[in-house]
């Protein structure tokens, strides 16, 4: 039986949701932050592969990774166009041409058009012709796509840079979602700070973090709130140095949190897939799995007698509260100064790569979690083997999927890195991030070339029950 006190705080989780559905988002029908992303697997990675069939021939171009873009330019004219169309058809945008450029893409997709990779292409296609329409070529940088419960509130917001010329490389990012944390208060600024921070992490994890400027993307169904979210965006850009931008924001649908974001680099980004050898360390900026306490908080809500099944496997349903409180605050703080590490590391533009001292190889653990290795081996086309896979509360990721509340309680928001590093400086990496108050560790190393594989430890295994994902990460053959 749920203690008294226990069912009171849960009673207010949802009345909260109540708040939640009131402006047009429902919390308890999807989970929190980067969950709610269409699965990359399954229907993205292969909509991908017919879109660039159908449209590589009129003049697109879809980028191959889900992380930041980057291309030469002059960080001083930097300009964003913004356009928000429809899906499913093509709309007439009245725009002056941009010539060559680059865009940044938002889709927010209803559920029922999200779970096949044909439907999904079919939804898309019409509004990239549209696009096509103002800038030609176009390459789609970063394509960042969410699930609405509400046929209405599809649409496809682009926000365009045109390519330009100059001595630094500039790079173009978006994330958006609905909310960071479905059972605290929307106005909390660790709201909107989670949802911006985890749009810049694929730019810090790519060594990026100069010049930044931040075009948000906010919604609400009412304006007062709208405001809220304005204003706390407008805090966090200034709390790390970036210019916001004024840019039109969607006038229909329901609560959006996120948005586009530009910095620039006089480095070559990690992004090095063939220079990758054996030998090489993979190493974790600190323990990952930031949603598995917010998302099991947030189903004991919906049915109590998940904190008897909690506090019976001896996991204290305070301790559950403190973790999604601290689950909260990692969200929603920088990875700014791990930037900083991986820039030390990374030839400076004209340079040759040396494979003794810079990094090749990095991305960011969000909604795909451990997954992240598996997409680091097929792009370098190694094999790695995972010896640990740290998560920040290991206990509750368990119990998350063995009682089946998540398919990967790995996954995160706002995440920590992986890098792939030479063995020769990773020692000196790790004291670099240690020193700025991260937990780096070693947890891996590529092992083979030629063939893409990963061999878990099986004790990844216990936070897992999608059978794709543990096929991915070798643990259906075994593991180690």
């Amino acid at each position: 039986m749920v203690r008294p006190e226990v069912s009171a705080r849960l009673a207010e989780v949802r009345r909260r949701s109540a708040l939640y559905r009131s402006l047009g988002a429902d919390p308890m029908s999807l989970a929190a932050g980067c969950a709610v992303k269409v699965d990359l697997v399954r229907v993205v990675y292969p909509a991908m592969e017919e879109l660039r069939r159908q449209l590589t021939p009129l003049g697109l171009e879809i980028a191959e990774r889900e992380d930041a873009d980057v291309a030469p330019g002059d960080p001083s004219e930097v300009e964003l166009e913004r356009f928000i169309l429809p899906l499913g058809r093509e709309a007439d945008l009245r725009a002056k041409g941009l010539g060559r450029a680059r865009a940044a893409v938002l889709i927010q997709v209803y559920q029922m058009n999200a779970g096949e990779p044909k439907k999904f292409a079919s939804m898309i296609s019409p509004a990239y012709r549209s696009l096509l329409g103002v800038a030609r070529p176009l390459r789609v940088a970063k394509g960042h796509s969410i699930i609405t419960p509400f046929r209405e509130d599809e649409f496809l917001l682009a926000d365009l840079l045109p390519e330009g010329k100059g001595d630094y490389l500039v790079a173009i990012n978006n994330d958006t979602m609905h909310v960071i944390d479905p059972t605290g208060d929307l106005l909390d600024p660790r709201q909107v700070s989670g949802a911006l921070l985890n749009s810049m992490n694929d730019l810090f994890v790519i060594g990026v973090h100069r010049g930044l400027a931040v075009a948000p993307v906010i919604n609400a169904r009412d304006e007062s709130v709208k405001e809220g979210l304005l204003k706390n965006a407008a805090s966090l850009a200034s709390s790390v140095g970036a210019r916001l931008l004024d840019v039109e924001m969607p006038k229909e649908g329901r609560l959006l949190m996120g948005g586009t974001v530009v910095g620039y680099t006089d480095r070559s980004p990690p992004q090095f897939k063939d220079k990758v050898e054996v030998g090489m360390k993979l190493i974790a900026t600190r323990p990952f799995g930031e949603l598995a306490p917010i998302t099991t908080y947030l189903v004991s809500a919906l049915d109590e007698s998940v904190v008897d099944e909690l506090e019976a496997e001896g996991l204290s349903f305070e301790a559950l509260e403190r973790a999604k409180e601290e689950a909260v605050r990692l969200i929603s703080t920088p990875n700014k100064t791990a930037a900083e590490v991986i820039e030390r590391h990374l030839p400076e533009l004209g340079e040759p790569f040396d494979p003794t001292e810079h990094i090749p190889l990095t991305t960011d653990v969000t909604g795909q979690g451990a997954y992240s290795v598996r997409e680091l081996a097929d792009l370098a086309n190694v094999e790695i083997t995972l010896y640990d896979f740290p998560l920040l509360f290991p206990e509750v990721s368990e119990f998350a999927a063995r009682h089946f509340i998540m398919p990967n309680a790995t996954s995160g928001t706002n995440g920590g890195f992986l890098i792939l590093a030479p063995d020769g400086v990773a020692d000196d990496i790790i004291k670099e991030l240690r020193s700025r108050g991260y937990s780096p560790s070693v947890i891996g190393e590529v092992t083979g070339k030629g063939r893409p594989a990963v061999k878990a430890t099986p004790r990844l295994a216990n936070y897992i029950f999608d059978e794709a994902l543990l096929s991915a990460l070798g643990l259906r053959d075994g593991g180690l």
